[in-house]
């Protein structure tokens, strides 16, 4: 183990103005490593992290979000329980997607045109509220596995054992099935309750498998689900009883789903 070596304000600064001018998007499209830290003193942590870092892949299809899932546990033991002060730290993701993980990120977004694309997925999304942070490409994959890996461990969780499963990424790897649905889960506030997060995904699990649409599914369940939080305080209630209500709503929402397609 070693410690966790990142950035400073002042050189985030100087990267995101290097990136803004003439040229600078070309660095992300055509470098094999980012070339800007050469000389740059870096700030000492208190995280420690494994030696070597882990190999992220890339592979599969996009309707399997290229193993995003894999990717996430790995990222995930590889930093460990960050606590909240350093998960919100943009300084800690922007030295991982500009050293450790550069590779990674070319091959995982390569659709990079402009200045805005390279700022949401190497640094931060601009306006993007709740979500902003968790655009960036190491970012939301350890926030994927923070928010979903094994519900059930750990100190007052007992109501999560009817989850228990021998797979502990098993909600990770329904987060991450589809863009959409981590949109739908972890940038609405909805999605900050564990209950309903956890609930959620349970039910998407089981119904996911029977439509073709399955952004479809979770953008009209998303709607349904605002609507009924605005008349119910559905985080009060006991997780059993609140995961028969999201199997419900799901349940309905794939059915027409299905009957129209």
């Amino acid at each position: 183990m070693k410690p966790l070596e990142i950035i400073s304000s002042k050189i985030l600064s100087e990267m995101k103005d290097a990136l803004e001018r003439d040229g600078g998007v070309s660095i992300y499209q055509n470098d094999e490593s980012y070339q800007g830290l050469e000389g740059k003193i870096l700030l000492p942590t208190t995280m420690k992290v494994s030696e070597p870092a882990p190999i992220l892949e890339v592979y599969g299809t996009r309707g399997e979000e290229l193993n995003d899932a894999e990717n996430a546990i790995k990222v995930y033991e590889f930093l460990g329980a960050l606590n909240r002060t350093q998960a919100a730290d943009l300084r800690l993701w922007v030295t991982l997607t500009h050293t450790v993980f550069w590779e990674y990120c070319r091959k995982r977004w390569t659709a990079i045109g402009s200045t805005n694309y390279v700022l949401e997925h190497w640094f931060e999304k601009k306006g993007a509220g709740l979500g902003a942070l968790r655009r960036n490409s190491i970012s939301r994959l350890w926030w994927a596995a923070h928010l979903t890996v094994a519900p059930w461990e750990g100190k007052g969780k007992k109501e999560y054992e009817i989850f228990q499963d021998s797979d502990r990424a098993i909600y990770t790897g329904i987060l991450l099935s589809q863009q959409q649905i981590f949109f739908d889960v972890l940038e609405r506030s909805y999605g900050s309750n564990s209950k309903i997060r956890i609930c959620l995904l349970d039910a998407l699990k089981e119904y996911l498998p029977q439509v073709t649409n399955k952004d479809g599914l979770s953008r009209e369940v998303s709607k349904k689900l605002r609507l009924v939080l605005k008349g119910r305080h559905l985080e009060a209630l006991p997780v059993i009883e609140l995961k028969k209500i999201m199997h419900n709503l799901v349940e309905y929402e794939a059915e027409n789903l299905v009957r129209v397609e």
